[in-house]
């Protein structure tokens, strides 16, 4: 009798098998899904938020550094310079923090190119950190996302011009300058537009309009600059010259990107009207119409990829430091339009056990 009850509660192979069936159209019909358990390995970082980590990191180690050059006793007491580094690094450290405002855990994985070795507090090693910086940002944002690679492009150059006008204050030698990258000179083949961001909006930014942009600021600069030259002072003249020719080559080789991106170059105009300064001071009115041009190389870092991105880093760098030269002011931020005011507070040491959150 217990046989024969066991042979009637087995389900035969075929009943098993619609069970399943039914059971799997349960799950489709309902959205179910089965989660595995989470192995607990968070994922990778991407290179460009291993590059923000990285730039953080070497932020904070320099700004330590230049705090205490600005409370440094003896010969370099009151160091000229050191408490605008101070507040330089501490924009920097602040926009490049994460969305919640949190400073690195482990800074020792943070750099995608190796480990950053804390800066000694000399003027000269200080110097020579801070350049060093300055040309690894500048490396990574050649291969980030845009908008980093646009926030990198920016603190590598203030921290680059930062170093350069340091080592002039100190009279230390001129830190070594990144190499120039080439222009691509070559058209892309029939429908290949290698650094082209399209969009399906089309009054959005892409790199044509960012390169439209500035091809138009330097048919502008070009007309400027030969007015100046005549309207100069004799000291500045080699000057404005110099510039003059900078801005032409300039104006040849974003035409020549443009149409290596496929884009419409832009025709100049008979005339541009001078800025409202020129006639009383035409030295101020190059150094505006230099500072105006930042915005317009940081789009294109953001907006291209390959050796148009190059092009646009060695422009932004470049473009700050010919607005220095004439008088500007230079941003902490050179390409960025952003108020500080907007930027996260850095952490206070208690917020944080970072070995790299010594706040001032």
């Amino acid at each position: 009798m217990d046989e024969q009850r066991t042979k009637k509660r087995r389900v035969p192979a075929w009943g098993r098998l619609v069970l399943v069936s039914v059971v799997a159209l349960l799950v489709v019909g309902t959205g179910m899904v089965l989660i595995p358990r989470d192995s607990g390995t968070p994922p990778p970082r991407s290179f460009s938020e291993n590059a923000r980590l990285a730039a953080l990191e070497d932020t904070l180690l320099l700004r330590a550094s230049a705090v205490a050059l600005a409370d440094a006793p003896g010969p370099d007491a009151g160091k000229p310079g050191a408490d605008d580094a101070v507040t330089l690094l501490t924009t920097h450290a602040r926009a490049l923090l994460n969305p919640v405002g949190q400073l690195p855990t482990s800074p020792a994985t943070a750099s995608p190119t190796g480990t950053a070795s804390s800066p000694k507090a000399t003027p000269s090693a200080f110097v020579t950190e801070l350049s060093r910086s300055g040309q690894q940002r500048l490396t990574d944002a050649r291969g980030s996302d845009g908008g980093m690679a646009r926030l990198l492009a920016a603190v590598g150059s203030a921290q680059l011009l930062s170093a350069e006008k340091l080592a002039a204050a100190w009279k230390l030698p001129a830190p070594t300058l990144p190499t120039t990258s080439r222009v691509p000179a070559t058209a892309p083949a029939a429908g290949s537009c290698p650094s082209a961001s399209p969009s399906p909006d089309a009054d959005s930014a892409t790199t044509d309009t960012a390169l439209a942009s500035l091809v138009s600021a330097q048919h502008e600069a070009v007309y400027v600059y030969q007015v100046a030259v005549k309207k100069l002072g004799a000291s500045s003249v080699p000057a404005a010259a110099r510039d003059l020719e900078v801005h032409e080559v300039l104006l040849r080789q974003a035409e020549d990107l443009t149409g290596v991106n496929c884009g419409d170059v832009p025709a100049g105009e008979a005339g541009y009207r001078l800025p409202a300064k020129f006639a009383k001071d035409p030295a101020a009115a190059l150094a505006d119409l230099e500072a105006s041009s930042l915005p317009r190389f940081g789009d294109l870092v953001a907006l291209s990829t390959g050796g148009t991105r190059d092009w646009a880093i060695d422009g932004l760098l470049a473009a700050g430091r010919r607005s220095s030269a004439w008088g500007a002011a230079l941003p902490a931020l050179p390409g960025l339009e952003l108020d500080a005011g907007d930027l996260p507070a850095l952490p206070t040491p208690s917020d944080t056990a970072s070995p790299t959150a010594s706040i001032r």
